[in-house]
């Protein structure tokens, strides 16, 4: 599930977790909980917030240590996450 995948990040044992089309019931929790942890946190947009324009896609969720976020996601980018 996308909620055990975002603690694993805020735990240590996985370095990042990219996911699309998780509703958002279904990473919320976990999302706070890997923020507090200090992993860098990419939400999808909700109702009322429009998602960044990060060329992920709309519905991406990606969660990283901070080590490795930006270079992650650019090559996230690269090999088309945005087009999933």
């Amino acid at each position: 599930s996308a909620a055990l995948d975002l603690c694993g990040v805020a735990a240590g044992w996985v370095d990042a977790y990219l996911e699309h089309g998780c509703s958002w019931w279904d990473w919320a929790a976990a999302a706070l909980i890997a923020t507090e942890a200090g992993a860098v946190l990419r939400t999808p947009g909700v109702t009322g917030q429009s998602p960044p324009e990060d060329g992920l896609g709309a519905d991406a969720l990606f969660a990283s240590t901070p080590a490795i976020a930006d270079e992650l996601r650019a090559l996230a980018v690269e090999h088309g996450a945005g087009s999933v």
